[in-house]
């Protein structure tokens, strides 16, 4: 796992769930989980962790839950926009993704409605939470 060290002006930290669509298969989950932390990365970010969830006893296979959400944590809470503008690149490159963004009790949902709309949702959670 790749860390960067916090810096005492502050951090923030929220949760990202990616989806592919129904027809989504584990594999292309876990694919495209790794390629956009790998990207999210390259931001001036704490880290990108993935969070585990646990499997229903009894349960086999492979819980797209463990490789589909993580915890991106930011050196400071301006950093959500380039985050935000990031995944909403991501989004835009293929059919079906989409990316549930969680920060506290507030949630984004980014997927591929006009762009004119999305950039205004966008915009709007942002202004929330860019502010020192």
């Amino acid at each position: 796992m790749e860390e960067r060290r916090a810096r005492p002006n502050g951090s923030a930290s929220f949760r990202i769930e990616i989806g592919l669509g129904p027809w989504g298969l584990p594999e292309e989950v876990a694919q495209a989980a790794v390629l956009l932390r790998r990207d999210l990365l390259q931001l001036d970010i704490l880290a990108v962790d993935a969070i585990p969830s646990a499997l229903p006893e009894g349960a086999k296979g492979v819980d797209v839950g463990t490789i589909g959400v993580m915890l991106v944590s930011l050196v400071e809470p301006v950093g959500i926009t380039a985050v935000i503008d990031l995944i909403s690149a991501w989004v835009g490159r293929g059919p079906g993704r989409s990316v549930r963004i969680e920060l506290g009790e507030d949630v984004l949902e980014i997927t591929r409605v006009s762009r004119a709309d999305q950039r205004r949702l966008i915009d709007h959670w942002i202004e929330r939470h860019a502010k020192p």
